[in-house]
């Protein structure tokens, strides 16, 4: 059942207020924003697309201290000279350091979320009910079942849109453990925690949703450790702007008032290198022959951290890093007739990595990272029919009898996948003013994926006794994998990028919540085929670029004998700011 729920009014409001950072920040510290930069970094424009690092950083400074910030001989990076001191020692595992606090408080506030959900689920779903889910009472025989078998597991016959939101409950229940000194493999396991307290005992009355407990308890970590990341840095920034952003994250902050008087909270090492901007455009869309060519405004957000301090300096360095190195969030929509025609959101960190840098004093070198890492991807299309965009009473009786299927359906695609683990390797290229940036990365997935041949196998075939959340909702529960790999130059003012990345699904074709109802247990399968090349140009005088890009995106699908393809093809151009 639902944990939490992103409103759509927040999101816009977040939007907007990322979109006001850049001229506000310029208002508030009085400094135009071609010369600022916080403490001191250099700051390298990087892509939209996940996976994709800005290339150019700067080398390791030997004080906290900043002077004023200038642009660099690069026509590419901004940079700024750190004032003399004597060098900083590597740091033995990662630029983190937490300061003490009481994990008790960490329990408490999870403690009183979990209470405050639970009595507004009972509140609301007691009047409006999701009755098909609610089978067990409070008696030994029934609860003796649910928490001493396996009989109460199942996947769930919920919406799409409430099931994917389960990531971001995980994320939540990680923050409250995560901000009060938790390790991250604590606050996984404080996550995984909550959705099994959610599972068994807030909802006694229902089956123990296999899909929950996998997005919400393995899904804590790629969700909340970006979140606490990100959170955290822009927190420890002087721009008050930059600051006030930090409430995006409010456990985090929150937390940090009741700290405030904790000297050890003002122990921050920054990153080596991170990357915040917003971006905004028009983007092209050529679907398939013989449908409409249609055209919307594009803009969205991106946060990315590399918390290696000594990431591009002129050093030869191996070690290991237990902590997490790289956090990302994104965020970008493409809005059409005032209403969003299609959504990306992406997070992801890795951790457990090996650096091995080797980097002379002219800038010339390399740098390697392997570790292991955890995302999450969520996409989605405008809906065109009311049982795409709304949620429906499943009947327990008989599912699928309060459904028109006089018509072939007519779902729109929709993704969301838990990356769960995987390696993510990371090599880049310095020669002086040009580098080359080179990442692979490969994971085990769970996802909700929407049939692409369904439409089509409609039209041929009744789908009455299907699974369940195909039936009503058009997706299934997949299993399956993602590689991805990508490239990003950077000379002076140009880049040049590029990205693809491939992911395969197979249903679940067990255990579904009206399993005795499936007489039509068909495989569903689905690949997608993602491929990105760019350019983008440096605006003198300011942290912006002018970029064009292509995009193509192919997917195909089977059911049974039912195999349909498609390829859509995106042209996008815009401006991103950078700070």
């Amino acid at each position: 059942m639902e944990e939490t729920q992103v409103s759509g009014k927040l999101r816009w409001t977040i939007a907007a207020a990322l979109f006001a950072v850049w001229p506000a920040a310029s208002w508030a510290s009085g400094v135009p924003a071609a010369r600022r930069l916080p403490e001191a970094f250099r700051l390298a424009p990087a892509s939209v697309e996940a996976g994709v690092f800005s290339l150019n950083v700067a080398n390791r400074r030997d004080n906290r201290d900043s002077a004023k910030p200038e642009a660099s001989t690069s026509g590419w990076v901004l940079s700024a000279a750190g004032a003399a001191g004597p060098p900083a020692a590597p740091p033995s595992e990662t630029s983190e350091v937490r300061p003490r606090k009481p994990r008790g408080r960490g329990w408490l506030e999870l403690g009183g979320f979990m209470t405050y959900s639970a009595v507004s689920y009972w509140i609301k779903y007691t009047k409006k009910g999701f009755i098909e889910d609610w089978q067990f009472k409070l008696n030994w025989h029934d609860q003796s079942h649910r928490f001493f078998t396996l009989q109460a597991w199942a996947f769930d016959s919920n919406n799409f849109k409430l099931n994917w939101t389960h990531t971001l409950a995980g994320g939540v229940y990680y923050q409250f453990a995560r901000c009060n000194n938790f390790s991250w493999p604590a606050a996984s396991l404080v996550a995984l925690a909550g959705s099994f307290f959610w599972e068994y005992v807030v909802e006694w009355k229902e089956v123990i949703a296999i899909n929950d407990q996998i997005m919400t308890g393995l899904g804590g970590y790629a969700t909340g450790e970006p979140w606490y990341q990100i959170g955290r840095f822009l927190n420890h920034q002087r721009n008050p702007v930059l600051q006030a952003l930090g409430f995006l994250n409010p456990i985090y902050e929150g937390n940090a008032w009741l700290d405030r008087h904790n000297p050890a909270l003002r122990d921050y090492e920054p990153p080596g290198w991170h990357d915040l901007a917003v971006f905004a455009g028009a983007r092209r869309l050529a679907a398939a022959p013989g449908r409409e060519t249609q055209t919307g405004v594009y803009f969205g957000f991106r946060a990315r951290l590399l918390g290696l301090p000594e990431y591009g300096a002129p050093d030869d360095i191996r070690r290991s890093a237990k902590d997490t190195y790289f956090s990302e969030i994104s965020l970008d929509y493409t809005v059409r007739d005032g209403r969003a025609d299609e959504t990306n959101f992406i997070t992801k960190a890795v951790a457990l990595g090996w650096l091995r840098q080797d980097i002379g004093p002219g800038r010339t070198g390399y740098s390697l990272t392997l570790g292991l890492g955890s995302a999450f991807q969520y996409f989605k299309k405008r809906p065109t029919a009311p049982y795409d965009a709304n949620p429906v009473a499943v009947t327990p009786e008989d599912p699928g009898s309060n459904l028109d299927l006089s018509v072939p359906r007519s779902f729109t695609d929709k993704l969301a996948a838990l990356h769960i683990a995987g390696p993510v390797l990371d090599w880049t290229l310095f020669r002086k003013d040009f580098t080359l940036r080179t990442t692979a990365e490969a994971y085990l997935d769970f996802a909700l994926v929407n049939s692409f041949a369904l439409n089509r196998y409609s039209e041929l075939h009744d789908i009455l006794g299907m699974k369940t959340t195909v039936l009503y909702y058009g997706y299934y529960y997949g299993f399956g994998g993602t590689a991805a790999g990508s490239f990003d130059l950077a000379w002076h003012g140009f880049r040049a990028r590029g990205r693809a990345s491939f992911g395969a699904w197979g249903s679940a074709d067990f255990r579904d919540r009206f399993q005795y109802d499936v007489t039509n247990n068909a495989h569903l399968s689905d690949t997608r085929f993602d491929y990105l090349v760019g350019a983008g140009w440096k605006i003198p005088g300011l942290p912006a670029e002018a970029f064009v890009r292509y995009e193509g995106l192919a997917r195909w699908g089977r059911v049974q004998d039912v195999s349909v393809h498609g390829l859509e093809k995106r042209l996008f151009a815009g401006l991103e700011f950078f700070y």
